[in-house]
């Protein structure tokens, strides 16, 4: 998706990887389209960045009669990764590459930026289901920045147990001492994203890796660890130095657990650019005015009527 008009402002993402003592930090609301509130959960103000991840956002659910004018008209991208998921509803993605791919529940869109692509969101067909999901930004590392950019579509990803948590494994590795998974998701630098649910009241161990930052989100419901409650719409930052973590879930709770390698330098960010490099920044914003060729077109879209 994109980030609004008014939050162009060049701003600093720093990993938290000093931070050992964990705390809370509650999401903030932006108005994204007419149709769409999200909760940002980063960057904001308190925290900028966990590992790799630059951004989350947290949209819906929406009514299905109030997202059939969904439409994120094309915008560009560079030195990152989006990814897309639905946990309820429909979407269509297009882009300057030419695909054209529908997403819905269950399923990963992961679209790699790199030297500069243009995308579009759009409600796709007539939904009939309530549109809910996430978003996330994965800072590319410095040496991968200027990689082609490429799009890709995964039906499906690992789906496991944890105790009494259905685990749900969208990017990277999570392993067990008794068992390794993998997701399919294209990654350039070390990280997780994993999606625990329950119906029932419930605890769980998670594995974690000391040298990753972690940061778990909360969908619904509520967790308890570390003493301290999280309710929906807070994030729990742990930093790193973590082996592992006994986490509460309260019933019909829903968590992400983020984490990642800590970046060694900060990226900026500008719009809908990130990069180690402020002057790579502000060369793709000139470009992207001037309608550089670098960010294509996406030829077969079109607005919403309405919109």
């Amino acid at each position: 998706m994109t980030r609004a008009a008014q939050e162009t402002q060049l701003e600093t993402c720093e990993s938290e990887h000093l931070q050992h003592d964990a705390s809370i930090y509650a999401s903030v609301q932006r108005q994204l389209t007419p149709y769409l509130t999200v909760h940002r959960i980063l960057p904001q103000r308190a925290i900028r960045m966990i590992g790799p991840w630059c951004f989350l956002d947290h949209f819906g659910p929406v009514a299905p009669a109030n997202y059939r004018q969904f439409d994120v008209p094309p915008h560009p991208h560079i030195g990152l990764q989006t990814i897309t998921w639905l946990l309820s509803g429909q979407l269509l993605h297009q882009d300057s590459l030419g695909y054209e791919q529908p997403l819905r529940g269950g399923q990963l869109n992961l679209m790699t930026a790199g030297r500069g692509i243009t995308h579009a969101e759009v409600a796709d067909h007539d939904p009939n289901q309530p549109l809910h999901g996430l978003q996330l930004w994965r800072a590319l590392p410095p040496e991968h920045e200027q990689t082609e950019p490429r799009f890709d579509h995964y039906q499906q990803v690992p789906k496991f147990s944890l105790g009494d948590c259905t685990a749900t494994l969208i990017c990277g590795t999570y392993a067990t001492e008794q068992r390794r998974w993998n997701s399919p998701a294209l990654s350039f630098s070390p990280s997780l994203a994993m999606l625990l649910n329950t119906p029932r009241t419930t605890a769980v161990e998670l594995h974690l890796e000391r040298d990753f930052e972690y940061g778990i989100y909360v969908v619904g419901g509520q967790i308890e660890t570390l003493d301290k409650t999280i309710r929906a719409h807070q994030l729990l930052s742990l930093g790193s130095n973590h082996h592992h973590l006994i986490l509460e879930l309260g019933a019909d709770t829903e968590v992400l657990l983020l984490g990642g390698e800590a970046f060694e330098q900060p990226v900026k960010m500008w719009w809908n650019f990130v990069s180690a490099s402020q002057q790579r920044v502000e060369q793709a914003q000139k470009d992207w005015d001037a309608g550089h060729e670098r960010f294509g077109r996406v030829a077969h879209y079109q607005t919403k009527k309405g919109n």
